[in-house]
């Protein structure tokens, strides 16, 4: 169950990287493509992330870390001077031309990031039923847009996670034909967030729908609160919802839903079995998989819904396959110093904030977040120091670059923990969903985490789905994947989680093809 919501969140523990970029390291940024953050008219002043990791403009994205000048022979003099001097280091590095460290230590680089995103700061940021779900980042939901197909689709992030691993986490607008809006999985309704929505709802008319795919607490926790910002909708979860550790309906946990109890999908749309409003425009599949000791075997403890929009060939999923690329979403860059606490390569290395630094400390972040203890980060707390031994008490092998840009070439990926822990299960059930999905004609993916959207179709993400089901954890993911291969073993000793089952049926995943 641990194992469950560290999946849908795609959090965990914490991480460390290399002083300034050092001669020789390896950037593993890309040229951002203009699939990011295209939005129109009044929303386009949002977009303060995107612009602040523009690869042509590096001094937008240092924000307030000082600005070196050009090496000349006065400053090639007071490196080697002031470099023989080891408690003067820093000031050798500024004169010799290396950027800044953007704070003395990771424990002030924390207290800066708690000050920048306190309530204080922006309350236009600030959600109050934080406490309903306490994960980091507490209270402050920074928030970002993105416009994906013009005047019909749109994304909104967020972050979350666990202590400074904090990954993105995506609601997605769809303007419904003949007026109103559609929304998948909401997130937390700040100030900010229905600023940024208040053109789509004037131009396209109101929420009608708010819709969760997935059966993972920190999907749902939000859907209560925004329907209380449109009281009009009506609120939809996929069929055999449960929660864990207390199993109690979500509308008693979070009582916030206007209209009562919330609606139950059908299981899908091509049966014609049970009819959702949106019938025509949206068709959607329910993905239920696996049983757990937690309920006697008798329901699913990981649940997600594909939904494709028919008219701007998008299919929407919340976690069963990711793409990342080098650069951080833009909503983590708002607020740079998680990354740049993540990014140190061993204790007290600090880093500056370039988008070197940013992209190592987003490299870091994700490895963890799907992972959980790549076998590249060894880590040391001392009980005495506890509270900055979980920043910087971690020392990285240069070679997390290579799981790290490993991840980055695949097109599309079913994440570890749903190829290790959730398909073998299930494969046959996972296999026929996957070829429901593949028949629709989509021509871009919409994930809730990491990137969106992808441009991905019905081929890749069958090839996805298939990979998972027919490979081992090690032939995709490396030694990196040791330990939930040993949750696995341990899993299956316990009898808590159902024995692997076979695919009955081993020919390829059948995917949509345009007639020529």
């Amino acid at each position: 169950a641990a194992a469950r919501l560290a999946a849908a969140s795609t959090s965990a523990l914490v991480a460390a990287a290399p002083r300034p970029p050092p001669a020789g390291t390896r950037s593993l940024r890309r040229v951002r493509t203009n699939n990011t953050c295209k939005p129109s008219g009044s929303l386009s002043r949002r977009c303060e992330a995107a612009a602040s990791l523009d690869d042509d403009d590096d001094s937008a994205a240092s924000l307030d870390a000082p600005v070196p000048g050009r090496r000349g022979f006065l400053g090639t003099a007071a490196a080697g001077v002031f470099g023989a001097l080891p408690w003067t280091k820093e000031l050798a590095a500024i004169a010799g031309g290396e950027p800044a460290p953007y704070a003395p230590d990771a424990v002030t680089l924390q207290n800066n990031y708690f000050a920048a995103t306190s309530k204080a700061a922006h309350p236009e940021r600030w959600y109050p039923y934080w406490w309903a779900l306490p994960i980091a980042p507490y209270g402050s939901k920074t928030t970002t847009f993105q416009e994906v197909v013009p005047e019909q689709v749109w994304c909104f992030d967020q972050l979350q996670g666990l202590l400074d691993v904090l990954v993105n986490v995506r609601m997605t607008v769809v303007a419904l034909e003949g007026g109103g809006l559609w929304v998948h999985n909401p997130v937390a309704p700040t100030p900010e967030l229905l600023d940024l929505m208040a053109p789509l709802v004037d131009a396209h008319g109101p929420v009608k729908h708010i819709v969760v795919g997935s059966a993972a607490i920190e999907h749902k926790i939000y859907s209560g609160p925004f329907s209380r910002k449109f009281p009009a909708a009506d609120v939809w979860l996929p069929p055999k919802n449960w929660a864990f550790p207390v199993d109690v309906p979500l509308e008693t946990y979070v009582p916030f839903y206007p209209k009562g109890s919330p609606r139950t999908l059908p299981e899908d749309s091509a049966s014609g079995v049970g009819a959702v409003p949106w019938g025509g425009q949206i068709e959607h599949a329910v993905l239920q998989v696996g049983g757990s000791s937690l309920r006697g075997f008798k329901d699913p403890w990981f649940v997600d819904t594909a939904f494709y929009h028919v008219k701007s060939k998008t299919m929407l999923i919340t976690d069963v396959v990711l793409k990342v690329s080098p650069d951080p979403v833009p909503v983590a860059a708002v607020n740079p110093e998680p990354l740049l606490v993540r990014g140190m390569d061993a204790p007290g290395r600090m880093l500056p904030n370039t988008p070197e630094a940013r992209s190592m400390g987003w490299g870091k972040t994700v490895l963890f977040g799907l992972l959980f203890q790549p076998t590249t980060v060894s880590v040391a707390v001392n009980p005495l120091t506890v509270g900055s031994d979980l920043l910087d008490g971690f020392t990285w092998d240069p070679a997390w670059r290579d799981a790290f840009e490993s991840l980055c070439a695949k097109p599309l990926f079913v994440p570890p923990i749903l190829q290790v822990l959730a398909f073998p299960r299930r494969r046959d059930e996972v296999r026929r969903w996957a070829e429901v999905v593949a028949a629709w004609d989509f021509e871009r993916i919409i994930p809730s985490h990491l990137d969106g959207p992808i441009d991905a179709g019905p081929r890749e993400f069958a090839e996805a789905v298939e990979t998972a089901l027919t490979t081992d954890g090690y032939s995709q993911f490396g030694s990196d994947i040791s330990t939930l291969m040993a949750i696995e073993k341990l899993s299956l000793a316990l009898k808590s989680l159902e024995e692997p089952r076979p695919l009955s049926d081993t020919s390829h995943i059948k995917y949509f093809t345009r007639p020529l």
